[in-house]
């Protein structure tokens, strides 16, 4: 285990690159190097901003840096493919902005080269490395709910404008990609691979989906209900519901500050005795008690007060991009090539699950 500082490069300086290089000043043993971007221009004032020492005038430039020991891929979701193999090939390892790249075709690309290079490889995404979300796996692997039989998910907000980065089917466009994939990556998280899927989908006039709605069942029962849209503001929650229980984690549900924990009652048979059973004095006794109204209402009030949501909340320590960051850094420090949070498998699965619901809108 090393505990030498790690040294990021950055590709890119649109917005969330400049969220990520801002949640950098939050982790212990990181240091932001070096900057580039397709014009150097941007990637000077991007430097100035966040106070960068380096920038570069190509990616080329930044991977052949031997001060630089991990990228940040954060620019459009099309590049994602050829910039994470320019950085892998050149011995650098990765951490690429969801999606991966734009379709488990390209993601294979890039898994492989990242294997052969023996490098470390990962998928940002961010939500996954929420406390919250961490204390929610927690929880359903100690049986806090019981046994999980529905998630279900939404994440919508309404877009006003024409932008290629959801209006163009080749460069990744279509809510499935830039905001569905939340919710599938959550479902994968806690629920595992789905056995069966279904999905309906609103297409725009440039053929990507501006609404879907996507279902999917499981070997063991559960059920996943996803929905995301550009055209509507929906309630932004993820609530996990089992047979003792149910989770919600409240508005965004992708970076998520509250969680609320709902015990469900004991499930009894309040139906009184049969007539037709002679009764003893003591269910007698109970069969009144039963009847007696102030202590109907007092039973109910006291269930409620015992039932009622107990709430979590955990304030977010930098912006929340930190917490990939961190453990890539931890990664890297031990010398492991996949983070068992986000692995590449699991990267690749979760895209050729968008790949087989995005070819169903147009059967």
């Amino acid at each position: 285990m090393s505990s030498q500082p790690i040294r990021w490069g950055i590709i890119g300086t649109g917005f969330i690159a400049g969220k990520f290089a801002q949640g950098l000043k939050s982790v212990p043993q990181a240091q932001l190097r070096g900057v580039a971007s397709r014009k150097a221009a941007n990637a000077k004032v991007f430097s100035q901003i966040f106070q960068i020492p380096r920038f570069y005038n190509s990616c080329e430039e930044l991977v052949q840096d031997p001060d630089i020991d991990v990228v940040y891929i954060g620019t459009p979701n099309y590049t994602h493919k050829d910039l994470s193999i320019l950085c892998l090939s050149a011995k650098k390892p990765v951490l690429c902005e969801k999606p991966f790249t734009v379709n488990a075709a390209q993601a294979q690309e890039v898994i492989q080269v990242a294997r052969r290079q023996k490098l470390f490889c990962m998928e940002a995404m961010w939500m996954r490395f929420m406390p919250l979300v961490q204390q929610v796996k927690t929880m359903i692997e100690q049986g806090e709910i019981g046994k999980v039989r529905m998630l279900t998910a939404d994440f919508g907000y309404i877009v006003n404008g024409n932008s290629s980065h959801f209006d163009t089917l080749e460069q990744g466009g279509g809510v499935l990609l830039d905001r569905g994939i939340y919710g599938l990556s959550l479902a994968y998280y806690l629920l595992g691979e789905p056995s069966r899927m279904q999905t309906q989908a609103n297409l725009s006039a440039t053929g990507v989906d501006e609404q879907s709605a996507v279902l999917l069942n499981y070997a063991d029962g559960a059920l996943a209900v996803l929905a995301q849209s550009l055209c509507t503001e929906s309630s932004n929650q993820a609530m996990i519901m089992g047979d003792k229980g149910r989770i919600t984690l409240e508005k965004l549900f992708i970076m998520p500050e509250k969680l609320s924990l709902t015990k469900f009652p004991e499930a009894t048979n309040n139906s009184f005795p049969s007539p037709l059973i002679p009764l003893n004095s003591k269910q007698k006794l109970l069969a009144k008690v039963k009847q007696n109204s102030l202590i109907k209402r007092a039973y109910i009030s006291l269930t409620g007060l015992l039932n009622s949501d107990a709430k979590t909340v955990k304030p977010l320590v930098g912006n929340g991009y930190n917490y990939e960051a961190a453990e890539v850094v931890r990664c890297l420090q031990n010398g492991e090539l996949e983070s068992k949070v986000m692995p590449l498998d699991e990267t690749l699965k979760i895209m050729e699950t968008i790949d087989w619901l995005r070819s169903q809108w147009t059967k």
